[in-house]
């Protein structure tokens, strides 16, 4: 889980991705109690895990950033589009179901402030 590209500066998401975002956040969230839970027993304290740690924070804060704008075009649908959008996100199979084209074209997402990747950002690197 240490795909970066949601937080690069031209990086846009949908709505449509909502369940991938969701997945990315969950993952993000278990690595960081795994992390912080080990630190400075199993995992060595200092500049580089601290680095880590809070760039693992940031991560899910923007995760939570794209989620919420995307959460927000669902809501600007019209009560049918809304219901056909939920439908289609809770299914298995979302080739059976037809998103209506306004839907679709709600709206791309992108962060305000992409991530800055602390360690490169402080120029540490132990």
């Amino acid at each position: 889980m240490y795909n970066r590209c949601f937080s690069c500066t031209f990086y846009t998401t949908d709505f449509t991705h909502l369940p991938e975002l969701r997945q990315l956040r969950a993952g993000k969230a278990e690595q960081l109690a795994a992390l912080e839970s080990a630190y400075g027993s199993v995992l060595t304290a200092g500049s580089l895990s601290a680095a880590n740690l809070e760039l693992l924070r940031q991560e899910i804060q923007q995760i939570d950033e794209l989620v919420g704008k995307c959460e927000a075009d669902i809501g600007s649908l019209t009560p049918e589009e809304r219901t056909t959008v939920e439908s289609w996100l809770h299914t298995r199979d979302r080739f059976l179901t037809v998103i209506p084209v306004a839907a679709v074209l709600a709206g791309r997402q992108r962060l305000d402030q992409p991530t800055v990747d602390p360690i490169l950002a402080e120029g540490t690197t132990g």
